[in-house]
C-alpha cells in the first residue's frame, strides 16, 4: 500500500464515526517525549517513543501491549574521560484504566497504566581506544499516570509520565518518561 493510501485511510477512520466505540473495543495510541535518568552515577537524558495497541474491556479498563524505546543515556567520568552508556529498548504488557471527567463525547479524561516491560539493554563503556560491550534482558514492572482530552469518540491527545525500572538488582536504573500522545480508538 502505498504511502498516500495508508494517510487517507487513516484520514476516513477519523471521519467515519459509525466505526468508534469510545467505551469499548480497540485503540492505537503512541507517545513522544523525554526519557531521564539520574541514578547508578548516571544523570542524562534522551529521547523516548511508545506504540502501542490496546483493548477496553469495560468503558474505563483495559489490556495494553506495544513497544517502548527509552533511548540512550550516558555518563563520562571525571577521572580519565571514560565514558559510559546504556541504551534501552522492548516490549510491554499491562493494564490501563481512564476516568472521564466529562458528559458526552469530549472533554478531558485522566488515566493510569501498569505492567510488565521486558526490556534489552547494550550498554558500553569506552576508556581511549578501548571499547567493552555489555548485553542485559530482563523484565521489570512500569506504571504512568495521564491526563488529556478527548476530542470526540475517535481521538484524544495527553500527557503522560511513566516509570521504568531497569536492572537485576545490584544495577538499577530508574526511567522517568514525560511524554506527548494521542490515541486512536476504533
Amino acid at each position: 500500500m502505498q504511502t498516500f493510501q495508508r494517510i487517507a485511510l487513516v484520514v476516513a477512520l477519523f471521519g467515519v464515526p459509525g466505526l468508534a466505540m469510545a467505551d469499548t473495543g480497540l485503540y492505537v495510541d503512541g507517545a513522544i517525549g523525554q526519557a531521564s535518568v539520574d541514578d547508578g552515577g548516571i544523570d542524562d537524558n534522551d529521547t523516548a517513543l511508545r506504540l502501542g495497541v490496546g483493548w477496553r474491556f469495560l468503558e474505563n479498563f483495559g489490556a495494553e501491549v506495544g513497544y517502548a524505546d527509552l533511548g540512550e543515556v550516558g555518563e563520562e567520568a571525571a577521572i580519565g574521560g571514560a565514558t559510559a552508556s546504556i541504551e534501552v529498548d522492548g516490549f510491554y504488557a499491562g493494564v490501563s484504566g481512564r476516568i472521564p471527567l466529562y458528559e458526552g463525547n469530549a472533554g478531558f479524561f485522566v488515566g493510569a497504566r501498569a505492567g510488565i516491560y521486558f526490556w534489552d539493554a547494550t550498554g558500553r563503556v569506552r576508556s581511549g581506544a578501548t571499547t567493552v560491550r555489555l548485553d542485559d534482558s530482563d523484565n521489570d514492572f512500569y506504571f504512568g499516570i495521564n491526563g488529556g482530552y478527548d476530542f470526540n469518540e475517535q481521538f484524544a491527545v495527553n500527557l503522560n509520565y511513566d516509570r521504568y525500572q531497569i536492572g537485576d538488582g545490584d544495577a538499577d536504573l530508574d526511567y522517568g518518561v514525560w511524554s506527548v500522545g494521542g490515541e486512536v480508538r476504533f
